[in-house]
């Protein structure tokens, strides 16, 4: 594993200290939610979570690549190609509990406004539901153990414009053994981090291992 610094403003560092003091291990937690009619129930694009849309597909045929970004941005949308996902981002902080926030919708992906913007040189950081509504419904981030080394991910902003990064490791590390200090710093690269839930589910406990997959921009 790549030896991460944590160079940050004392804000951001309090909040990662908070989150290492073992409360971050909540983020993604499987918290079923109560039964509602399926067509209330947030969708999630069937592209992103169709094994056979996914592996049927050439490489390079679904995204047309935008022009790319000249300066930092607030992230708008994420785009992973390989497995057709074409993720709408919400902004997340953050809760009264020090718990990293979830995003709202199984078909979002939550960007952390304590870490950094794409395009800044630093650790951008993401996360997205496994599954959503209930255990085996699949969400934003079904797929993503199917991403390896070499695969890319493209951050888009509201203008239009892109930051396209490439995987070089992904690890699945069990609650009690995350490194969060590790997963959340600063680096000296311009990177992202996208984070779901791995591992055997179980009632009231929730997911007991987290994916944690690197990518470095192109």
């Amino acid at each position: 594993m790549p030896a991460w610094t944590t160079r940050r403003p004392v804000w951001v560092a309090a909040a990662v200290a908070a989150l290492v003091a073992g409360l971050a291990v909540g983020l993604l937690a499987a918290r079923p939610q109560p039964a509602r009619p399926a067509a209330q129930r947030p969708s999630t694009p069937a592209v992103a979570v169709t094994p056979a849309a996914v592996s049927s597909q050439a490489p390079d045929a679904w995204w047309t690549p935008l022009p790319p970004a000249t300066a930092p941005f607030v992230p708008s949308q994420l785009v992973i190609d390989k497995l057709h996902v074409q993720a709408p981002i919400e902004v997340k902080g953050i809760d009264a509990h020090n718990v990293m926030e979830a995003p709202d919708r199984g078909s979002d992906v939550a960007w952390y406004r304590f870490t950094a913007r794409p395009g800044s040189g630093s650790n951008a950081v993401f996360a997205g539901h496994r599954d959503f509504g209930q255990v085996g419904n699949p969400a934003i981030f079904w797929h993503l153990d199917q991403l390896a080394p070499g695969d890319l991910v493209e951050i888009v902003s509201e203008q239009r414009t892109e930051i396209r990064y490439r995987v070089t490791q992904t690890w699945d590390y069990h609650l009690s053994d995350i490194p969060m200090a590790q997963v959340l710093a600063t680096d000296t690269s311009d990177e992202v981090t996208l984070i779901t839930c791995s591992g055997s589910y179980a009632r009231g406990l929730g997911y007991d291992s987290r994916l944690v997959v690197r990518a470095v921009r192109v």
